[in-house]
């Protein structure tokens, strides 16, 4: 067994070692269990003892882990409709029967774009969030942000109410107090008057601002996000003289090259892009040929765990890597000599790019500087794929103008010359840029105005702070990435005090309407003029025509002229900033959902940490959880180091979002504030950071290492020229090929056999499904130290396997609900018959015969039961009890559960059928997790008709089953993934 160093520190030689011995593909989840070290085994038995370690904990800690607060108890249990009449989806969502209009199409804003949702609301409670298959940006499915919606809206510690110098107040106190600011402004032209606010998309917002600037024309507008810039904007302004929004048809391109691009991920189309994309990646697919991409990053990302070859370079090093494609492509480029060693990666990619002239596409990320935008729509053009693959638009953002940034604003603050600033749903005191020094000016404002969800850091600072009415509680309306504008209508009276952005700027308007409803209906009475116009925009989710058409453009003579970056210096370390994969930018910090879902890459729940390479963290003998001190110029931070498997040699990353103060109680304190390091003229990278190891720790909690399976054989994965060869490849290997006899006796087959399909080749291991399963089924949060010691309840989870080196390895996603065995090792030692076998192949859970003996979960090899430790379910707060689906029980201590494929929408649809005397349809039921995967690589349904989407996945060749040679004969199983790698390439 390969040795260990002393520090325990990872050994890549080590590692190397056993791969070099391997015979056949290992699979490896964590870099101990790569090195199989003592340390592995230990952490094992640490993190999975006897029940006898199990511990007190007092109820402020369940409820903090809860997102709740015994102060806020019980004052907003019942919620009522909202005032004004809405109008349900026009038809039922694919997967639901028939019945009461409980679902209504409306619209979540994130990070300012729209993204189309069905909400369903129960007694005008809304419990759960669907996707809108008629909006361009959504299709029917939703993102974890989407899903976690519904837990954000019924939060008890949101702000409750209006506060003046953080006493109670009310509305009309402060209308009474803008009244008076009005007259002021009325005399002086609004002299001394800011606003700030984030992107913006809602023609009407962008309306009220125009008149707001009209009407005051010595006030200013200024626009923040902690998480966006305007490097692409910019970009495109240095490419065509304009600024332009660009879209992606990435469903047209054979070759896609990302420089530094997560658009898997991207806020404004992620859930679009993965569709498309994953839309030309399947073998069986006649219609495509099978697309290929290119990832070069410096830190691991969804789309780089998608790539059929991925290139680690640090930050600068891909400027680099691209001004030598470019000059590869023809395009005249200064390009200074360096230190690249990727001559054969770049000779490869750019002969693929030729050969696919006008069905290829660059996309260039947005922490890239906008001089490496530029260069990307100038090979797109060199290429001839704009009008193909990518298009150019209008901006879908409202722009500022001149002096509109936020390091605007501070030098005004800081000169004096801000009287009031309103700040509109932004949090600048946490998120500016450590070197402006914003706080500080803040203070030199005699008038704030604040308006958020929560009290949060900037509120706590204001004079004025109000309470914003969440997005399923307003009416207002925003457009998505390509310009579609759908309206938000609310489900839901606001359950405190709030108002909308629209209500607030009326009052500062002074305009005669004021309700939101009135106002958003204003905006649209040319296109939409009569109730009939109006109810259909508001039944299907999107207005019709009102995509932003797409822009002839043109190349700039001097388009390259700005490409002149010092690519070719190699700093000696350079810390990446990014927003967090599950809280952003932090505005979702008291999110439980949030918090507790596993990071898609590092597994990691609770915290944020400094990712590392192996390399480096063998050079600095430092293991997992080891803390560190980084230094940017005079900031210093310490913050615990994460070994990250695919992390350029010479970058560190550090995700956003944490460190928060008074984000509530489940945000506050939680991980390590990034923004502390973060300057103004550096938003994305810190060229030239210090590292030194303090010789502490901190405990993290991750899950990669849980349900361990001990290296069976789990994952199939090839390659598209395997599958051609022989399609049969994932059972070519396989102990006993198709169904072995059984000890077992056969269940009589029942009126229907239900049965699940996940095809790897789709997932993209964005966790939605995991979000997606907790919200239907009312699965709690443990919180952090239970998820140390593997007591997680999610009833699906995505596993993250790594393939090859530990510097560059190959990333594998891989779902795991319970795979419903025919033959199934749980039934057979329960002895109280909790868990039993029903007629149609359900693995079925009885909670009230459960006495809590885990003798079930001890003989599952799949590890996907999950068992209620302690009392996790907190059954007193009124808020909670209305997010939760009153269809699935809530389950109490000491009980086992999983998942039930949810059994209560197959129910559903029974009585619906027997309504109706007729037989279920196949897609008359869908999962919680096959609603809202963007991919659609998770299929369900009758696996006894033929015709069926599920059978006919599992008639694929690549269909397999997971540790098949047990014979427990799932119904849950796997179409194998497939990579198209370059022959050029070494396939490593």
């Amino acid at each position: 067994m390969p040795s260990v160093n002393p520090a325990g520190a990872f050994d890549p030689e080590a590692a190397r070692a056993r791969l070099a011995e391997a015979r056949g593909p290992i699979f490896w989840r964590s870099l101990e269990e790569l090195i199989d070290s003592e340390g592995f085994h230990r952490w094992l038995s640490e993190h999975h003892p006897r029940l006898a370690e199990t511990f007190d904990i007092d109820r402020r800690g369940f409820l903090k882990f809860l997102g709740a607060s015994v102060a806020l108890a019980g004052l907003s249990g019942c919620g009522r409709p909202p005032q004004r009449q809405i109008v349900p989806y026009v038809h039922a969502p694919v997967g639901q029967v028939d019945g009461l209009p409980r679902f209504f199409a409306s619209t979540l804003i994130r990070e300012g774009y729209a993204q189309g949702v069905l909400v369903e609301s129960r007694m005008g409670r809304p419990t759960k969030i669907e996707g809108n298959p008629q909006h361009p940006a959504s299709l029917g499915a939703t993102d974890i942000f989407a899903q976690a919606a519904v837990l954000q809206l019924w939060d008890p510690d949101r702000s409750q109410g209006v506060l003046y110098r953080g006493d109670a107040a009310s509305w009309d106190d402060f209308a009474a107090a803008l009244a008076e600011s009005n007259a002021r402004f009325d005399r002086d032209g609004g002299a001394g008057l800011r606003l700030l606010t984030g992107a913006i998309t809602s023609p009407t917002l962008s309306a009220q601002l125009d008149a707001l600037l009209r009407k005051y024309p010595q006030a200013h507008w200024h626009v923040h996000q902690a998480a966006g810039n305007d490097n692409a904007a910019s970009g495109t302004k240095l490419a065509f003289g304009m600024p332009l929004s660009t879209r992606l048809n990435l469903n047209r391109a054979q070759v896609i090259v990302a420089l530094d691009a997560d658009f898997l991920s991207d806020p404004a189309a992620g859930v679009r892009y993965a569709r498309d994309f994953v839309g030309r990646r399947s073998p069986e697919s006649a219609s495509a040929t099978m697309n290929r991409l290119y990832v070069v990053e410096s830190t691991p990302s969804l789309t780089g765990a998608a790539a059929d070859h991925r290139l680690p370079l640090e930050s600068g090093q891909i400027e680099h890597f691209t001004l030598q494609l470019a000059k590869r492509l023809g395009l005249a480029v200064d390009v200074r000599d360096g230190v690249l060693q990727q001559t054969q990666w770049l000779d490869a990619l750019a002969a693929d790019l030729q050969g696919n002239r006008g069905v290829s596409l660059i996309v260039v990320g947005a922490t890239q500087p906008p001089w490496m935008h530029a260069l990307g729509h100038a090979l797109n053009f060199a290429l001839g794929n704009v009008g193909v693959t990518i298009d150019y638009s209008e901006p879908v953002e409202k722009l500022p103008g001149d002096n509109g940034t936020l390091t605007d604003l501070t030098t005004a603050m800081g000169a004096g010359l801000v009287d009031t600033l309103l700040v509109l749903d932004a949090n600048p005191a946490y998120d500016a840029p450590v070197d402006l020094q914003f706080a500080a000016a803040l203070k030199q404002v005699p008038h704030l105005l604040h308006l958020g969800l929560y009290c949060d850091e900037t509120g706590a600072m204001a004079e004025w702070h109000l309470p914003l009415a969440h997005q399923l509680e307003a009416w207002s309306d925003a457009r998505a990435y390509d310009g579609s504008v759908s309206i938000s209508q609310p489900l839901i009276a606001p359950l405190y005090e709030g108002r909308s952005t629209h209500e607030v700027l009326a009052a500062l308007l002074g305009d005669e309407v004021s309700e939101g409803h009135a106002l958003v209906r204003r905006q649209w009475q040319q296109q939409l003029p009569d109730d009939a116009a109006w109810d259909t925009a508001l039944q299907t989710g999107v207005i019709a025509d009102t995509a932003l058409a797409v822009r002839t453009v043109a190349l700039r003579a001097d388009a390259l002229v700005h490409t002149a970056p010092n690519a070719a210096e190699m700093n000696p370390l350079e810390l990446l900033f990014r927003p967090d994969p599950t809280i952003g930018d932090g505005r979702w910090a008291n999110n439980g959902w949030l918090q507790e879902l596993p990071k898609p890459l590092t597994q990691l729940t609770w915290d944020n940490a400094v990712l590392i390479s192996p390399l480096l963290a063998a050079q600095h003998q430092l293991v997992n959880g080891d803390l560190i001190e980084l230094r940017v110029g005079q900031r210093t931070l310490q913050v615990p180091v994460w070994l990250m498997p695919g992390q350029a040699p010479r970058s560190l990353t550090l995700h956003l979002g944490y460190g928060r103060r008074r984000a509530g109680h489940v945000g506050d304190g939680q991980g390590f504030d990034a923004y502390a390091l973060r300057s103004a003229s550096a938003l994305w990278t810190a060229p030239d950071v210090q590292l030194r190891k303090t010789g502490q720790r901190y405990e993290l909690a991750g899950t990669q290492q849980h349900f361990n399976m001990e290296g069976r054989d789990l994952l199939r994965v090839g390659t598209l020229a395997d599958y051609r060869h022989d399609p049969h490849f994932a059972t070519a290997s396989d102990r006993y090929p198709g169904t072995p006899p059984s000890l077992y006796p056969e269940y009589p087959p029942g009126e229907y056999a239900w049965g699940m399909s996940i095809d790897l080749n789709a997932c993209i291991g964005c966790k939605a499904c995991t979000i997606a399963c907790q919200a239907e089924n009312n699965i709690p949060v443990v919180g952090k130290d239970q998820v140390r010691r593997g007591r997680e309840m999610h009833w699906i989870r995505v596993d993250r396997y790594y393939e090859g080196q530990a510097e560059n390895p190959r990333i594998h996603a891989q779902p795991v609900p319970c795979m419903m065995c025919e033959h199934a090792p749980c039934e057979l030692v329960c002895p109280v018959d909790a868990t039993v076998h029903d007629s149609e192949g359900l693995n079925v859970q009885v909670y009230n015969r459960c006495v809590g003996t885990r003798f079930c979960s001890n003989n599952c090899p799949y590890k996907v039961r999950r068992f209620n430790f302690l009392q996790y379910v907190d059954d007193s707060i009124e808020t909670l009890k209305a997010q939760r689906n009153p269809e699935v029980t809530v389950r109490r201590r000491g009980v086992m559960e999983k998942c039930t494929y949810c059994i209560q929408r197959i129910e559903t649809a029974h009585i619906e059928a027997d309504k109706a005397s007729s037989r279920i349809q196949d897609g008359e039921v869908l999962t919680a997790c096959q609603a809202v995967c963007p991919t659609q690589a998770i299929r369900f349904g009758d696996i006894a008709d033929a015709r069926s989407e599920v059978a006919q996945a599992k008639a694929s060749p690549r269909n397999y089953v997971m540790l098949s040679e047990l014979n427990t004969r799932p119904r849950t199983s796997y179409l194998a993934r497939l990579r198209n790698p370059n022959p050029a390439l070494p396939d490593i």
